[in-house]
């Protein structure tokens, strides 16, 4: 009797695009493409899958239940400034990258290049303390896993100290693709509130060019402190003159970056997303303390908390990440939180983002119409929401404070 063909989801929220289908394919017979909004999703070669069904097993997003809990929460910030300055919060990530970089051990993360105008968001691993800064900030689009799960493997058998970092359906994933525990792999997952697609954010980053008159986008920072901690993104180009020039965005005056905030361009599945609560997949779950001053107004300045310089937060969930965090504990700030209260601002850290009821309308009119279209409608529907922001961050930095706990009042 012929084996029928495999079916790896029957609806979009049923996949994350982790891509352990596509490494643990010994065929090599599946591959991710686009769809109608730019999300990748896995495709089978039929004429080259042999129906072993090892896609279907490693399936963590459908199969697996997290029964991880949180064992120890703690505020956290690096000691090292210029790691910190550099990173999206406390410069926890790079901490522990570079211990593990001086152990001659591997760290894989997200790296957001610019490949000839075009940004490519994926995972790459490094071995050089100098190659740290491509997976230092935020990234708010979907990375493409590529191979990685399969290099991994290769690492530890090798024996070496290996270092994950990802979304946590990323981390589910490679778990799946793993099938077994390894004294010598940290998974850290990744405080996330969702993920847009690559093609959009493209799409955004050329309605920029032609917002500013560019000619070429030389970099990009999701998430800049040199204006302190927040949600200001930075954009290096060339103008029309050759000159390069940098400009900052406060999140709410970027259509890409409100869109996303309020996860109208978010995924699919994220909007039920498993992962989005205390059962965590990764060893380590990491994520900026949002709110700090409310739930930890002991914290100062004299215990290394400079709230303007970012503040982790960080969630041991199994028995290797807590002792991986005391090997740490020397390299930075560090003091006991709880579950709780990192949680107040973080709402994925108690369940999904919603989805709201203008989501599928707004991916229409960016499938039918392209970026420029809802470009348009984040200039007519938010104009009020613009003028607000533009006018709240035109003010000096003390006043900005000043308002901020007005409004918290």
């Amino acid at each position: 009797m012929e084996k029928q063909d495999i079916v790896l989801f029957e609806e979009k929220k049923d996949c994350c695009a982790c891509g352990a289908c596509m490494n643990i394919c010994p065929k090599e017979a599946i591959t991710m493409h686009e769809d109608e909004y730019g999300f990748i999703y896995p495709i089978i070669d039929q004429e080259k899958c042999v129906k072993c069904g090892m896609c279907k097993r490693v399936c963590a997003f459908q199969n697996i239940e997290e029964k991880n809990e949180p064992i120890a929460t703690y505020v956290a910030t690096s000691k090292n400034t210029k790691q910190k300055i550099n990173s999206a919060s406390g410069g926890i990530f790079a901490m522990m990258a570079t211990y593990v970089l001086e152990k001659k051990g591997v760290v894989f993360g997200c790296a957001l290049e610019n490949q000839k105008g075009y940004f490519v968001s994926k995972h790459i691993a490094i071995q050089q303390k100098e190659e740290l800064p491509k997976l230092q900030g935020s990234k708010y689009v979907q990375s493409a896993i590529g191979k990685t799960y399969k290099e991994v493997l290769a690492y530890l058998n090798e024996g070496k100290l290996v270092l994950y970092s990802g979304t946590p359906c990323q981390i589910a994933g490679l778990k799946g693709f793993l099938g077994k525990s390894y004294k010598n792999l940290l998974t850290v997952d990744l405080v996330c509130h969702g993920i847009p697609s690559e093609r959009m954010f493209n799409d955004y980053m050329q309605q920029e060019m032609k917002n500013r008159n560019a000619i070429d986008i030389i970099d990009y920072s999701f998430r800049d402190k040199n204006k302190g901690w927040g949600e200001n993104t930075k954009i290096v180009f060339l103008n029309t003159n050759n000159d390069e020039r940098e400009v900052y965005i406060p999140a709410r005056l970027s259509s890409y970056n409100t869109f996303f905030l309020d996860a109208l361009i978010t995924r699919e599945n994220c909007y039920s997303c498993k992962y989005a609560g205390g059962n965590r997949p990764g060893d380590i779950t990491l994520g900026d303390y949002w709110g700090i001053e409310d739930v930890h107004p002991e914290l100062s300045e004299k215990d290394g908390f400079i709230v303007e310089d970012g503040i982790s937060c960080v969630i041991v969930n199994s028995k290797n990440g807590e002792q991986f965090c005391e090997d740490l504990k020397q390299y930075c700030f560090m003091k006991k939180s709880d579950y709780t209260k990192a949680a107040k601002k973080n709402k994925q850290l108690n369940k999904p983002s919603e989805k709201p009821e203008k989501r599928d309308e707004l991916m229409n009119i960016y499938r039918e119409n392209g970026y420029q279209a809802i470009e348009n409608l984040f200039k007519g529907k938010y104009k009020k929401q613009r003028i607000i922001h533009y006018c709240f961050n035109k003010m000096p930095r003390r006043f900005r404070n000043f308002v901020k706990k007005i409004i918290k009042k």
